[in-house]
């Protein structure tokens, strides 16, 4: 049903220029992407951004661009929690079997950040606003959010962006050398790789970009913690939460399918982690929010990973 009332709001929306009624954009069009949508034209001061662990979107392909306001810079002076200046604007598109499904729009502000997400038209000439959210989009298999669930991750980050970080963007790339590195406050000629072996680092990037948002210290479920942190960078591996809260612990408030432990060193099928990263449909699965597949390459690394330790 909800897919039938999202058609007639686009076809609705095609015909209906006027604003909304609280001054949001109804189109993608006035976001300030695109400077020519039709043409697919992107704005000349659009960073493209392209973090090193990516949240899995079901296999969706995905664009990230951010646009910070003239002259401003990014405050990275406490470099495990960046703070963008008020009127960056961060988007994130969405493309399914070559076709464009839908954009999200993060707007920074001095108070609440705006969230937006948008639905592309089958033309593609445009996207609009379904601030509800859409099932099916295109006749896909995509489904859009609701923008009153976007906060349920982002606000666990004291800056409100999850992929904008030193260990999302130079864990290979020294900071310095980034595109964009002028507009950082502090900018070392360094990475900020994850600690272990390149197993290691696989599996906890994917435990970072898929569950750390939830499972870190301001997080709704801070009972372990999954977020890397770009001072880890400095630590041994053992010492770092995602590690250390995880490895041979046991479960504290889920409790199912036999297991009595987070991560259970040499077996991944005794791992609470690895088994829930397998769930779809149920009460166990993780995450629990906009994914209908299991990720199959981020719980290969994480099984090999337990395996090794």
């Amino acid at each position: 049903m909800r897919s039938i009332l999202f058609l007639v709001a686009v076809a609705g929306c095609a015909a209906d220029e006027s604003p909304d009624p609280a001054g949001q954009p109804v189109r993608l069009s006035e976001e300030g992407l695109y400077t020519d949508i039709a043409a697919k034209r992107v704005a000349d001061d659009a960073i493209a951004v392209s973090p090193r662990y990516a949240l899995w979107s079901d296999g969706a392909a995905k664009q990230r661009w951010m646009r910070l306001p003239d002259g401003a810079t990014i405050d990275t002076s406490d470099m495990d929690h960046w703070q963008l200046p008020a009127g960056t604007r961060l988007y994130k598109e969405f493309v399914v079997d070559g076709k464009r499904v839908e954009t999200r729009v993060i707007e920074i502000s001095d108070g609440e950040p705006r969230f937006a997400v948008y639905a592309w038209l089958p033309d593609e000439s445009d996207a609009v606003a379904v601030p509800d959210g859409a099932d099916d989009v295109n006749g896909t298999a995509h489904d859009i959010p609701n923008t009153g669930l976007c906060m349920q991750c982002h606000v666990s980050e004291p800056g409100t962006t999850l992929g904008i970080s030193a260990v999302q963007l130079a864990a290979e790339v020294p900071l310095a050398r980034l595109s964009f590195a002028a507009r950082l406050s502090d900018a070392p000629d360094r990475t900020f790789a994850i600690p272990g072996d390149p197993t290691t680092r696989a599996a906890l990037g994917a435990l970072h970009a898929n569950c750390g948002h939830c499972h870190s210290e301001g997080g709704i479920a801070p009972m372990q913690h999954l977020r890397v942190l770009a001072s880890d960078a400095d630590r041994a591996l053992a010492e770092i939460d995602p590690y250390a809260t995880t490895v041979g612990v046991p479960l504290s408030s889920w409790q199912g399918a036999g297991l009595t432990l987070r991560i259970a060193p040499g077996d991944p099928d005794a791992s609470a982690i690895a088994y829930r990263m397998a769930q779809r449909g149920s009460p166990a699965q993780m995450p629990p929010l906009g994914t209908e597949l299991p990720y199959s390459d981020g719980l290969a690394a994480v099984r090999v990973w337990i395996a090794t330790l």
